[in-house]
């Protein structure tokens, strides 16, 4: 089975279920509003290069395993995380937000996964997980242009993840130039009343391939390293997409 993008999250909604009462009964304080937000005039799309209308070539199982990230692309403290296969299957209460919902499964439907990445910082405090996919046709930019549509469409909205009821508030991040289309976000994702996970994602596409990372970090400092690897991530995919 495929390793899921969003393991960090998984873990993160267990932990948090099962310190719900705890949230409810012992906590007063309010929930921190989130040191991620959107830039001024910031948009979720930034274009490198006009999109070829015709139906892109597949990217070769050596093409996608290039694009994909690297320990030694990342600066020191980090290290290769060991993964656990996933199944959770994430189901948005609103049809147009179910492309938002699903980026946190595993699959991406109609792709062949080529390569994925996870690295971890410290003990947790930083957390990177990427994929590397191929569309044959005009798979790839119909998924980036659902996604897009997604962000256009919906801010808030509530997602089923195996049965718990899960709130989750979108907002457009800028994104890094670089591939034929990227999308930059965040999520938001009350876990329970006081518990909040706050990942920052990037999805790209380069012809037939797509690629998305996820960053979750635990402070505001290294939430600020987003920007610097969705860069990274968006021109080595690129790059190698084209080689």
């Amino acid at each position: 089975m495929r390793t899921r993008i969003s393991r960090g999250l998984a873990a993160a909604l267990a932990v948090s279920a099962l310190s719900l009462t705890a949230a409810c009964n012992g906590s007063d304080d309010p929930a921190k509003d989130g040191a991620d937000k959107p830039s001024a005039g910031a948009t979720g799309t930034a274009s490198a290069a006009p999109t070829s209308k015709a139906p892109a070539t597949p990217l070769t199982a050596a093409q996608m395993k290039a694009a994909a990230m690297e320990l030694k692309d990342l600066p020191a403290g980090w290290k290769v995380a060991k993964t656990d296969d996933d199944n959770t299957n994430y189901k948005a209460d609103k049809a147009e937000c179910q492309p938002l919902a699903a980026v946190m499964s595993a699959d991406v439907e109609g792709s062949t996964l080529g390569a994925s990445a996870d690295f971890v910082l410290g003990r947790q405090q930083s957390e990177l997980s990427e994929e590397v996919v191929t569309f044959s046709g005009t798979g790839a930019a119909d998924y980036t242009k659902k996604l897009a549509t997604a962000l256009d469409a919906c801010t808030d909205f509530t997602v089923d993840v195996e049965g718990q009821k899960t709130k989750f508030s979108v907002r457009k991040l800028t994104a890094p130039q670089g591939a034929e289309e990227v999308l930059a976000f965040g999520l938001t994702m009350e876990v329970a009343p006081g518990i909040k996970i706050e990942p920052n994602l990037v999805v790209g596409r380069q012809g037939a391939g797509v690629f998305r990372m996820v960053h979750l970090a635990d402070t505001t400092s290294t939430k600020k390293d987003f920007d610097s690897f969705a860069k990274l991530a968006t021109e080595k995919f690129a790059k190698a997409a084209q080689g």
